[in-house]
């Protein structure tokens, strides 16, 4: 168990370990994009996450999770170093197809990879914490990763070589995992993106409350989700380009405590965790107004409550999936994740030209309100049907 989990953290740490993440968005400005463009650069890359989920679930079931993810992590090196071979919105635009192709194999294969092992060892109670833990290696490698904006006086070259460096270890860690199969998949042929919408949603009925966590999960994870935009934000803001890794390392490192805390708060009442949903909102609200170095303590609470969430959402919405249909499942809720992010970026880039990336963050914090009411709206009518079965009863 202890080789398993230094393995699954390993690759965690690793696959974020990337130096050129903070400053990769303005490597592409400079290269001639607008902050519109750089948006359609990010829908892109979620456009090649959707596209690719077929393939994807079946060279999962066909070749195992972990080769499927070997396969992710080299189109991931190759999207890199593509920027840097062919620095034009055509390079920048391939890149970030096959990006985004390597991000569905790791929401498919890599998640159930980690459930399905710490199950095979008998810890499905503590997936919680080990999930957690995980999304704690994964926020840590991401902050550190903010160093790579004070490394550029040694050039873009330098810090695109040493993240291939990490994806190559990364690698290496998938190696070192010793894999126990859990179960039977259900699917072993390649299924149609409509099919698989239609199998993942009749499995999802069948399970009660199975659609809503997933439904709620994707909402919370997607919305406020501002990771990709932070180095634009923060020149914006005043943070000059040297030093702007500086805003992923602080709200990262909120987000590290909100992951690493959240198992502590697993048996909340869902109204309470519902209820913080609000709270991330109207964080958002305020810094939009603000919008200054001074107030991004705000963002740091929202960021530390917001990952938080996430893990607890997420953890529920693993423990109601049956071993069997975890691959079409996952696939479906990568799938839709996607299809949110895209719209999310629509979003800021329409924020971008009102002029400022504050009336995205304004518009994304109202959408996190309406997701709470319609959170405990649901919880509530969920509770009175329950009451009334059991009178009845």
């Amino acid at each position: 168990m202890n080789r398993l989990l230094f393995s699954l953290y390993g690759f965690a740490f690793f696959n974020k370990f990337l130096l050129l993440t903070p400053v990769y968005s303005i490597f592409m400005l400079e290269n001639g994009l607008s902050d519109l463009q750089l948006s359609t650069m990010f829908i892109i890359s979620a456009l090649g996450t959707v596209l690719g989920q077929a393939p994807i679930t079946y060279l999962t079931n066909r070749l195992g999770q972990r080769w499927s993810m070997i396969i992710g992590q080299m189109l991931k090196g190759i999207a890199i170093l593509l920027w840097l071979i062919v620095p034009t919105p055509a390079g920048f635009t391939v890149g970030m197809f096959l990006w985004g192709i390597q991000a569905g194999f790791r929401s498919v294969a890599f998640e159930g990879l980690l459930y399905d092992s710490v199950c095979a060892y008998g810890m499905r109670r503590e997936y919680s914490r080990i999930l957690g833990r995980k999304s704690t290696y994964e926020s840590v490698g991401t902050a550190l990763s903010a160093f790579g904006s004070l490394l550029m006086f040694k050039g873009y070259d330098w810090v695109t070589w040493a993240s291939v460096g990490a994806i190559l270890i990364s690698m290496i860690c998938l190696l070192a995992v010793p894999y126990r199969p859990v179960g039977r998949i259900s699917q072993s042929r390649a299924l149609g993106l409509r099919e698989l919408f239609r199998t993942g949603i009749r499995t999802g009925m069948k399970i009660p409350g199975l659609m809503f966590v997933m439904i709620l999960t994707l909402l919370v994870v997607n919305i406020p989700f501002l990771d990709d935009f932070l180095s634009p934000i923060g020149l914006q803001i005043g943070i000059p380009t040297e030093y702007v890794g500086i805003i992923s390392l602080f709200l990262l490192g909120c987000a590290t405590i909100g992951q690493r805390f959240a198992y502590k708060f697993a048996k909340v009442s869902d109204y309470f965790l519902y209820s913080l949903i609000g709270v991330v909102g109207l964080c958002y609200i305020v810094f939009s107004y603000e919008y200054s170095v001074a107030s991004l303590w705000i963002m740091g609470v929202a960021y530390m409550l917001f990952y938080g969430i996430y893990t607890l959402l997420y953890s529920r919405f693993q423990h109601l999936i049956p071993a069997r249909h975890r691959s079409v499942m996952l696939s479906l809720y990568t799938t839709i994740t996607y299809v949110l992010y895209m719209l999310v970026c629509g979003i800021i880039g329409l924020g971008a030209t009102l002029g400022s990336w504050r009336f995205s963050i304004l518009i994304l914090g109202g959408l996190m309100v309406c997701v709470c009411i319609w959170a405990l709206t649901r919880s509530s009518q969920y509770c009175k049907t329950r009451s009334r079965s059991a009178v009845q009863v």
